[in-house]
């Protein structure tokens, strides 16, 4: 055999066995460090309403007047702010459409378009992730736990966090 042909079998032989250990290396890493990782459907799901959150949230919780006033005041704010970003990004894929519709598009633009929407999209991810934190510090530990249990179902259901317009709940409701 010559030179040239064992250099290649070699290189092969090399190549499939980087293979096969890392091949090892997954199934080993997955079967011991995955089984450690808590999984989602560990957690109870929830049915959530198809309206009324507010509601929803607050019987779940058996909030206090007190806490239901602060969670309606949270609602409000977060309602406010959320619906700006969105806006924002709504306007933001007009633009980028518009971009596109042009007899000579401007790739940069699309570019600067694109991050400013996610740009956006991180605000959104920010203001939601402080709502459920300004909403998890009025809660005793018990509804701590339920909290978290409504908004994991919201996130697997791939639920936003959407908020009536016009008439607020009230508690009595």
């Amino acid at each position: 055999m010559k030179t040239k042909d064992k250099n290649i079998l070699i290189w092969i032989i090399i190549i499939l066995a980087a293979i096969n250990l890392s091949t090892a290396g997954t199934i080993i890493y997955h079967a011991y460090f995955q089984s450690s990782i808590p999984q989602n459907s560990q957690i109870e799901q929830i049915e959530l309403p198809n309206s009324h959150l507010g509601r929803f949230i607050r019987d779940e919780l058996n909030l206090t007047y007190d806490q239901h006033q602060q969670f309606k005041d949270l609602r409000q704010i977060f309602h406010t702010d959320a619906s700006r970003v969105t806006r924002e990004m709504q306007v933001r894929r007009s633009e980028i459409m518009l971009e596109l519709g042009k007899e000579k598009t401007d790739i940069d633009e699309l570019h600067t378009l694109a991050t400013e929407i996610g740009d956006l999209h991180e605000e959104l991810k920010c203001l939601t992730f402080d709502y459920y934190l300004d909403m998890k510090d009025i809660c005793n530990d018990e509804q701590k736990d339920k909290l978290f249990q409504i908004f994991n179902t919201m996130t697997n259901e791939g639920a936003e966090l959407k908020l009536r317009r016009g008439r607020q709940n009230t508690f009595n409701e």
